[in-house]
């Protein structure tokens, strides 16, 4: 049964990788890698239906909920977790790890297993209709991720899967399979598999993010301000969208309360923060709220 998994198939280019030089183990590896990209271009299409389901959720006040276990869930942890700084948000994107928190530092690997326990870490979050459930699975048959998507799709949340093979177990309403073949060391799916699933996620919750406004032209307007290489990355982007000297946009960005997408409103309306607080209440695009201030 695993052995006939894409994933657990043993890779005739690299049978005997344990008497190659280093270099050439590393040129075996990159070329490995190069696949990658190619089996994300496939499934462009999948990746957008996602992409769509997750925009919907998030504007009718759902959540992105990934799930996984083993690598495949710290993959979803640490794309989740990245949404907070990047996009300046909070609980949109939850993830959910076989094993929970202690399992992202330690190999707990006996809990992927675990159907029921899936089901409950969802019920738990409290899920509800409206948020987007993505199951991440290597080998697209995780026990602990098919309980999270079969409950998900049991009370009404729309589903979608990002696994390797090219028939999972689990089926989600839009499945994204990535297949990269045999790994360079047989089975180790935090390789070629684990890459993939990240440049998926990545773009998942990026393409989300940009369609709900939490980003102006390329910039990450909405980006929290934690430290100081971050205010001065900030005030470099309100001086290059705006035009003003950086010591004005810094002073800008302070009356903004360090909120860069407000303190850039403020600049090109030419209105006063109050004003600029109540446009961006009713849309968090940036450009929309312009139209609004120039209308008033």
């Amino acid at each position: 049964m695993f052995e006939k998994l894409d994933t657990e198939m043993n890779n005739p280019k690299t049978f005997n990788m344990d008497k190659m030089s280093i270099f050439e183990i590393l040129r075996l590896i990159n070329q490995e890698d190069s696949l990658v990209a190619l089996t994300v271009t496939e499934n462009l299409k999948e990746i957008e239906n996602v992409v769509e389901e997750c925009v919907d959720s998030l504007k009718h006040g759902g959540r992105i909920i990934y799930a996984g276990a083993g690598t495949s869930g710290r993959i979803a942890v640490m794309d989740a977790v990245e949404t907070v700084p990047t996009f300046g948000v909070k609980d949109l994107f939850v993830p959910l790890m076989a094993g929970g928190k202690d399992a992202f530092f330690a190999a707990l690997e006996a809990v992927e297993d675990n159907y029921k326990a899936g089901k409950d870490d969802l019920i738990n979050i409290n899920v509800k209709p409206e948020d987007m459930v993505i199951g991440v699975t290597a080998s697209g048959r995780t026990p602990y991720v098919k309980g999270i998507i079969e409950y998900a799709k049991e009370i009404g949340c729309s589903t979608g899967l990002v696994c390797n093979v090219k028939d999972p177990e689990i089926k989600a309403d839009t499945d994204i399979c990535l297949v990269t073949g045999p790994e360079v060391i047989t089975g180790s799916t935090r390789m070629k598999a684990g890459t993939a699933q990240k440049m998926a996620m990545n773009m998942i919750s990026t393409v989300s993010m940009i369609k709900m406004g939490k980003t102006y032209k390329n910039y990450m307007v909405d980006v929290m301000i934690l430290n100081e290489k971050l205010e001065h990355r900030a005030t470099n982007m309100i001086s290059t969208i705006t035009g003003l000297e950086f010591e004005d946009s810094n002073k800008y960005l302070k009356e903004a309360d360090y909120k860069p997408k407000l303190a850039i409103l403020m600049i090109l309306s030419e209105k006063n923060k109050e004003e600029c607080i109540r446009a961006l209440e009713k849309t968090q695009v940036l450009n929309e709220a312009l139209l609004i201030l120039k209308e008033e």
